[in-house]
């Protein structure tokens, strides 16, 4: 066996013991030896044996050896052979094999020795066997005749006359330097041919030349022990011992040098000439071992494969009565043939020497699938059996590489060259479940050989590059090799098994039992399809059989859900929906509670859903609020948990998982919650879901009843209702006005609403709306509901009232402009009460569009109108002007309004909002004629709200007949603390929607005196000069003071025609830019004098014509 850096040595410690005549080691310290590179053994057994039953040692334990114990062991005594006057005790174990002595090596053991009296000798030896004469010379550490001393000697002891025929060099050590557990070495060395002997500083020798003995090439080593006494003596108490602790070569250390592959010329192969060796190839392999050391020995040694898997000879046969005819095997060792060996079985002997050993053999290349032609050898010397192993590639793989679809296309490398070809991957477990295609890529090779089983079923090349196999295949095995025809070179083989299965498993179900078939790749395993993450999820995986599963197998589904079998090559069957339990129960906390019935539904997955509806009606308590003042999600969550209990129906999961949302008017109010001191409804709906995503959900209607609240008023449900005009059921309905009714000392609600329309023809309403109109009007356009929860309301009768006078009986005729209020009030069962005061306005066809509020809008107070327009018409065309003067007062705020600043974007939407703007045309058509903001007389693109001051909006609308409505709107910011968000409500000063248009009746329209021709519009000014200009030529050409001829009476002239055509085109000019009140009056005055103008001198004209004639 071969040890690096050997490791420490250290005797044998037992106690200090007699028994029986034995006697053990004692405890010795430990020693160190060099550290060196050897070939040896520390282990007795593995060199040395017992194999001879009449000398058998008395024990054996590792590398223990007790030899001789007469007293102790009187059953091994026996009578000396050769001379019967004495007794005898001796054992002994043998070398397995045979030492060289043509090298070097080393022996070392320690012994202890107890002499008895009586013994004659007491002896461990070493013993090397003869063979010429059937001797041993012996080595010999002695106690003679009881003595304490201790006597080294060689002899030589001849087994045939059983006589010591020869005495070498002999010492005798005192009893004072003899100590138990001393070694005894006895060493080598070949290149003297010396033998030595060595106790303590003691030591004798013996040389080569001096005993045939050591002549030999090798021997067996042996280990004894032996007592001897007189036959009449007392047997002895002498007892030995031993502890074996090495046998080593001393010069000896192995390598192997090369191995390598031979061409015809006897030379190592070229790297090109290695991937050109091919199947059935006679090689020659040279193998050379050299032993390192230093001045070393020739070692006996045998060269053999390996035994080792890790040194693997692979693609070789060795024996040559199977190669063709011819061709035998030829071993040579150092030029020398060797017969009858081979490196297989025991090996090729040889010496491993310094300088090294050279070793040739001959192989053939069995390699069909072309793999690599490996050699793993090893050296082995005869005596230790120590190896020294190697491996070589004598000729490399080509390999053939597929395309590896697991890798990105860019680590793929160059077709032809990195990879050879590509092939389908499979789906699953080896399976495809879609046709397969074997693509060949030429490069390093151009041709691609597909067998199937033993025979060639394709051989693919540049033109034929692919094989297709489309049909369903249970497992077709192929095996793929390619070739180089130019270099000869043949690949690697590449074994595959195409598996195609096209076919989806079948499921069936039986209650709850799954029922999976699939009869070519097998069942493989079934799927439950996740709703919570939208994949499919394996429910049971079967066990597959390389790669193959069972044709059948059977499932007990014990989750709600959606099945598939997938079989071994990934198909899918179609799915399946199971439904084995309930989803979660829910039962009233308080009996009395009685939800509705459950509403169940089986979604596609399985799942079991039911809905269960519920509601609770609470009084609203200003002084304790409900639930602190707001419901949240923290409060259903309460609430639940005391009004109902869950419970899941999954087996082995009894846990369920609940969300909770709140609505309110449609709207989610989870978040922000509810206000629960306001009166109202809202829904809380909880969501109990189970381990398998089955729900139970609960939808609770709570209803917050303020006994104070009036009845509520929304859209009807048809925004195009039977009778009556249509509304817009998208746009809230004017807030009602809530006010304490002294009489009954309930809430009182005013809603407040209008409608204008266009008389028409036939007129609306059969010409008449009466109160049983106006009832069948309220009842589509409204919608009444109690805010109490009982749905108790009395309907008063529906009045309709004209100038304060009850009309309700001949109604309003509809047949031409009027207006009406409709009026009906609803009573809840608390008192509480409600009324709708609906204006009907008709308007007549051809008048300026017509301007009313809007009682949605803040700013306007509920039931005003505006004052009525001031109309003027255009006496030759007939288009009529209106004005419509309005005033809105507004307070300066901290922040101010809108940040400051109204631009025009915001007023018109001021404008919008404020005001319902009427087309009396039966197109409805209205377009922008003019808009404008000024202060001061002065225009300005905006509306300062940091501070007091007055605007006038000024906006005019015109119909397809081109009458026109301009609306001025005194804007009025004044003084106050008061905040205010977009626009404060008209109403806080009393100044928004109907107002006091002054004391003289004239419309605000800027500063100064509001209304009077001191105002600021600039219009009306250059009107009445124009007037005037025209009455002062009037007056000039009826005196005469200008005659064509002295005496003559004023006629027409052209340059009065021309005089007055231009006054009459500048009158119409100003009457359409009008801004204020006067300007279309003092326009129509203005053109009525240049019409009486222009008719007094025509009428001279024609008068003085007719004298004439």
């Amino acid at each position: 066996m071969r040890y690096k850096k050997r490791r420490r040595l250290a005797a044998l410690g037992l106690a200090a013991v007699v028994a029986l005549g034995g006697l053990a080691f004692p405890a010795v310290l430990a020693t160190e030896t060099k550290d060196d590179n050897f070939v040896g053994s520390f282990n007795l057994k593995d060199i040395f044996s017992d194999n001879d039953p009449h000398y058998i040692p008395l024990e054996m334990d590792k590398n223990d050896i007790f030899f001789s114990d007469p007293s102790g062991h009187p059953d091994r005594n026996e009578v000396v052979a050769h001379n019967t006057s004495f007794m005898s005790q001796l054992t002994l174990v043998t070398s397995k094999r045979k030492i060289s002595l043509k090298a070097s090596w080393q022996m070392a053991s320690k012994f202890i020795m107890k002499s008895g009296p009586t013994a004659t000798e007491t002896i461990f030896k070493y013993s090397i066997h003869g063979l010429v004469d059937n001797s041993q010379l012996l080595i010999e550490a002695v106690f003679l005749n009881g003595s304490s001393d201790l006597t080294l000697r060689f002899r030589k002891w001849n087994n045939i006359s059983a006589t010591i025929v020869a005495t070498y060099d002999s010492k005798v050590i005192p009893a004072a330097k003899v100590v138990d557990g001393t070694p005894i070495v006895l060493s080598y060395d070949a290149a003297t041919g010396t033998l030595t002997c060595t106790y303590g500083d003691t030591s004798i020798s013996l040389k080569k030349d001096q005993c045939d003995v050591l002549q030999q090439d090798s021997s067996y080593l042996r280990l004894c022990g032996q007592t001897t006494w007189r036959k009449e003596s007392a047997v002895p108490t002498s007892m030995v011992r031993a502890q074996f602790e090495e046998v080593k070569y001393t010069k000896y250390n192995p390598k192997f040098v090369e191995t390598t592959i031979l061409n015809s010329s006897g030379q190592p192969m070229s790297e090109e000439e290695k991937r050109q060796v091919q199947d059935g190839d006679i090689v020659t392999i040279r193998a050379k071992v050299n032993n390192t050391f230093v001045g070393g020995d020739p070692v006996p040694v045998h060269l053999k494969l390996a035994d080792s898997a890790d040194y693997p000879t692979a693609m070789l046969n060795f024996d040559s009565s199977t190669w063709a005819t011819g061709e035998t095997q030829e071993v040579k060792v150092d030029g020398h043939v060797v017969n009858n060996v081979n490196i297989t079985g025991t090996g090729i002997p040889l010496s491993c020497k310094p300088g090294g050993t050279e070793v040739t053999y001959r192989a053939k290349v069995t390699n069909p699938e072309g793999k690599a032609v490996t050699i793993g050898q090893m050296i082995e010397d005869d005596f230790f059996l120590s190896k020294q192993y190697s491996k070589t590639e004598l000729a490399p793989a080509v390999p053939l590489v597929p395309y590896d679809p697991e890798k990105p296309a860019e680590e793929q490398g160059t077709a032809g060259k990195d990879y050879h070809f590509t092939r389908t991957p499979a789906n699953q477990n080896g399976w495809n479940n879609s046709p397969v295609e074997v693509v060949f890529c030429p490069g390093d090779f151009d041709q691609f050989e597909i067998k199937e089983g033993a025979d060639l079923a394709a051989t693919l090349d540049r033109a034929t590059p692919k094989k297709v196999y489309g049909e369903e295949t249970g497992g077709t095995e192929t095996v793929y090799q390619a070739k180089n025809s130019g270099t000869k070179e043949v690949s690697t083989t590449v074994k595959d098994q195409v598996k195609i299965d096209q076919t989806a498993p079948a499921i069936a179900a039986s209650g709850g039992l799954l029922t999976l078939t699939d009869s070519l790749s097998g069942v493989w395993k079934v799927e439950r399809y996740d709703a919570k993450t939208g994949h499919w999820v394996g429910a049971k995986a079967f066990a597959l059989t390389d790669g193959n599963g069972a044709a059948s197998q059977t499932f007990a589904v014990a989750q709600n859900g959606r099945y598939r079998a997938v079989d071994a090559a990934g198909n899918a069957s179609p799915p399946l929906a199971i439904t084995v339990n309930d989803p979660p129960s829910v039962d009233p906390s308080d009996p009395s509670v009685t939800p509705s019935a459950p509403e169940k539904e089986v979604d596609e997955n399985g799942l079991v859903h039911i809905t269960i509806r519920d509601h609770i009606q609470e009084i609203i308590d200003r002084e304790v609020p409900l639930y602190g003042g707001r419901f949240t999600v923290e409060e259903a969550q309460k609430l639940f948990d005391s009004r109902y209990g869950f419970s899941s129906h999954v087996p082995g999961d009894t846990g369920l998982t609940y969300a909770y949302a709140i609505t309110q008017d449609g709207k989610d109010v989870t978040g922000e919650g509810v206000d629960a001191t306001q009166a109202g409804s809202f829904t809380v709906t909880c969501i109990a879901t189970d381990a398998d995503g089955n729900t139970t959900t609960v939808i609770l209607t709570d209803t917050l009843i303020d006994r104070d609240a009036p009845p509520v008023v929304d859209w009807g449900e048809d925004p195009d209702p039977p009778v009556g005009p249509s509304f817009d059921s998208l746009k809230p309905l004017p807030k009602p006005v809530i006010k304490d009714d002294p009489e009954t000392g309930r809430k009182h609600a005013h809603l407040y609403d209008s409608i204008t329309e266009v008389v028409d023809t036939p007129p609306a309403y059969s010409g008449r709306l009466t109160a049983q109109v106006a009832a069948e009007i309220l009842k589509g356009r409204y919608q009444f509901g109690s805010a109490q929860g009982d749905g108790v309301l009395t309907r008063g009768p529906v009045a309709v009232t004209a100038g304060g006078k009850d009309i309700s009986t001949a109604g309003l005729d509809t047949s031409k402009p009027g207006s009406c209020v409709i009026t009906q009030t609803v009573t809840d069962s608390q008192g509480n009460q409600t009324t709708v005061h609906l204006q009907y306005t008709f308007v007549g066809q051809g008048i300026p569009p017509v301007i009313e509020y809007d009682p949605n809008d803040p700013t306007v107070e509920p039931g005003s109108r505006p004052d009525g327009p001031e109309v003027v018409e255009d006496w030759q065309s007939g288009t009529k002007y209106a004005t419509v003067k309005d005033r809105l007062v507004q307070t300066v705020t901290a922040p101010p309004l809108s940040g400051g600043w109204l631009d025009e974007g915001e007023i018109r939407s001021l404008l919008s909002g404020r005001y319902r703007f009427t087309s009396a045309q039966p197109d409805g058509g209205l377009k922008e004629i003019r808009f404008a903001v000024t202060q001061n007389g002065k225009a300005v693109d905006g509306i300062d709200t940091t501070k007091p001051g007055e605007y006038v909006v000024t906006y005019t609308l015109e119909d397809s007949s081109g009458n026109r409505t301009t609306l001025f709107l005194q804007f009025v910011l004044q003084e106050g603390g008061a905040s205010a968000d977009t626009l404060p409500d008209g109403n806080q000063d009393g100044q928004g929607g109907a107002h006091d248009n002054g004391s003289d009746g004239a419309p605000h329209t800027g500063e100064g005196p509001q209304g009077s021709l001191g105002d600021g519009c600039l219009l009306h000014w250059l009107e009445l000069a124009g007037l005037l200009l025209c009455l002062t030529h009037m007056a000039f050409r009826l005196r005469g003071t200008c005659p064509r001829e002295r005496g003559e009476a004023a006629r027409l002239s052209w340059g009065d025609s021309g005089f007055l055509s231009l006054m009459a085109g500048a009158a119409l000019y100003l009457a359409a830019l009008y801004s204020c009140a006067w300007d279309l009056p003092l326009a129509a005055l203005w053109g009525a004098v240049v019409l009486a103008d222009l008719a007094l001198l025509a009428g001279r004209t024609q008068r003085r014509g007719g004298t004439a004639r």
